[in-house]
């Protein structure tokens, strides 16, 4: 069956996660989680390949893309040992996008964030925590706020 554009229904299917459809991205996601979690050394060159594309996947712009996405992130932190040279952007991304959208979500980047404390990056964590002080969003605030204190117990 073809769609409106003429292109094949699983034909989005093989598009990256890159793609502009969401449910592309969102496949792309999900592989890309299960390809993080079958690496059989913390140093594989495949983590390498994707440091620039993880620090967009954070800023989805389909929240349930992004939900994928988290469970991609969140394996690549889990896995990978280049995984500390991401927590600058995708802490900023997961503070701005994801700590006031559903509670599914919230959960997951409190998981990614504290897996970064747990990678020896509380540093970088303290200081994005700091600046969501700053945001005109509560839930933003009082996220952070309960980060900071997880991370510190």
């Amino acid at each position: 069956m073809a769609t409106a554009a003429g292109v094949d229904d699983n034909e989005w299917q093989k598009l990256p996660c890159e793609e502009k459809a969401w449910k592309a991205r969102m496949i792309g996601y999900e592989e890309c989680a299960k390809l993080f979690r079958t690496q059989d050394s913390d140093k594989s060159p495949e983590f390498s390949k994707y440091l620039g594309l993880v620090k967009k996947f954070v800023v989805d712009p389909n929240e349930n893309a992004r939900e994928k996405a988290l469970d991609a992130i969140f394996a690549f932190v889990e896995e990978a040992q280049v995984a500390g040279k991401t927590v600058g952007e995708v802490a900023s991304g997961l503070i701005s996008k994801c700590l006031n959208g559903r509670a599914k979500m919230k959960e997951r980047a409190f998981d990614i964030l504290l897996m970064y404390i747990e990678i020896e990056k509380q540093a970088d964590i303290e200081e994005e925590l700091i600046k969501g002080f700053e945001n005109k969003q509560p839930k933003i605030v009082q996220a952070c706020l309960e980060l900071l204190r997880r991370g510190l117990s």
